[in-house]
C-alpha cells in the first residue's frame, strides 16, 4: 500500500486565541468597567443604606458633573453659534446634509484617534 499525502489545512486560529482576543478587545473592557461600577454601588448601597448612599455619595458627584457640563456648555457656545450660522448660510437640504456628514466624519476622526 503506497503512502498517500494529505494537504495541509490552512492555518486557522484556536478557540482559545479566539477567546483572548474577544475577552480583551474594546468592548470587553467596556462591559468589565460597567459591570464594576454597578457592583461597587450595589455594595456601597448594602453597606451604607440607600438614604446615606444617595446622601454621601451621589448627590456631590451630581453637584460636581453639573457644574462642569454647565461651565463646558458655556465655553462651546461661540462655537455652537458659529456652526448655527453655517448651517443657516447652507442653501438646500443637500447642503445641509453635506455639511453635516462633513461634520460627523471630522468628529469620528477624533474619537477613533
Amino acid at each position: 500500500m503506497a503512502a498517500t499525502r494529505r494537504k495541509a489545512l490552512p492555518a486557522r486560529p484556536k478557540l482559545k486565541t479566539q477567546i483572548v482576543r474577544a475577552a480583551t478587545g474594546p468592548a470587553a473592557v467596556r462591559t468589565y468597567v460597567v459591570i464594576g461600577t454597578v457592583g461597587l454601588a450595589a455594595l456601597a448601597i448594602a453597606i451604607f443604606g440607600p438614604k446615606r448612599f444617595q446622601k454621601e455619595v451621589l448627590t456631590p458627584v451630581q453637584n460636581k458633573v453639573s457644574d462642569q457640563a454647565s461651565q463646558l456648555w458655556n465655553d462651546a457656545k461661540p462655537l455652537r453659534e458659529q456652526i448655527g450660522k453655517l448651517f443657516e448660510r447652507a442653501q438646500s437640504h443637500a447642503s445641509r446634509e453635506k455639511l453635516a456628514r462633513g461634520f460627523q466624519s471630522w468628529i469620528g476622526h477624533f474619537r477613533a484617534t
